[in-house]
């Protein structure tokens, strides 16, 4: 009669309709501790920020405060030091800008870097900034654990710690790197954010980045 489904039928598509679910389910607990970590990446930004603000601010109030004890020099002694309290001021002045843009420099480089970081988690990638040797800097975005290319220290094993950099030693043909456009030679400089300084610190970032990479 009609199309009658067997009990067999039926277990078969309530099998299907289970798995369906678990996996719908899977994904969500994904989406959820994938957004989790980008919120705590997010409250990190704003506490790095904030810090280096703070930085800022203090060095604007020495800047006052050298240009108060400046001119209260100048008062004190008004016949003969003003052009050397002048110069006195000015000097300690042009320091504390010094001071200041550095500063603030590393607020905006913390930001980044901590925002890259959190747009990884986020998206489920790993982002690699590459120095292309040509003077620009190149970030790409690494969607399977095949990332298709290995490190090396450039120079050699004898060339000094300060001055080696991490590069890129191979790139295998048809895998992720090459599809990016990743060359041999170009240097490591940052991954999900966190700065390279050696290969085996570039080594641990890599795996640690793979590790929420997809298969591939």
């Amino acid at each position: 009669m009609g199309n009658m489904c067997t009990s067999e039928q039926k277990e078969h598509f309530e099998d299907k309709a289970e798995a369906a679910v678990d996996a719908v389910k899977e994904v969500a607990e994904d989406i959820r501790a994938t957004v989790a970590e980008g919120v705590e990446q997010a409250k990190e930004i704003a506490e790095d920020v904030k810090e280096k603000v703070e930085e800022v601010v203090e060095k604007t109030k020495d800047v006052a405060e050298d240009a108060k004890e400046a001119v209260a020099d100048a008062v004190a002694d008004p016949q003969g030091k003003a052009e050397e309290v002048a110069e006195t001021v000015q000097e300690r002045a042009a320091e504390a800008v010094a001071e200041v843009k550095e500063v603030a420099a590393g607020v905006a480089e913390a930001a980044a870097d901590t925002m890259t970081a959190a747009v990884a988690a986020v998206t489920g990638t790993m982002i690699v900034e590459f120095d292309d040797g040509k003077g620009s800097s190149k970030a790409l975005d690494f969607k399977s654990k095949a990332i298709g290319f290995t490190l090396k220290r450039s120079g050699g094993c004898c060339t000094s710690a300060p001055k080696a950099k991490v590069v890129v030693d191979k790139v295998d043909k048809n895998q992720e790197a090459c599809k990016l456009g990743v060359k041999r030679g170009w240097a490591i400089k940052t991954i999900n954010g966190k700065h390279v300084t050696g290969l085996e610190e570039a080594t641990k970032f890599l795996e640690e980045g793979k590790a929420r990479l997809a298969e591939a």
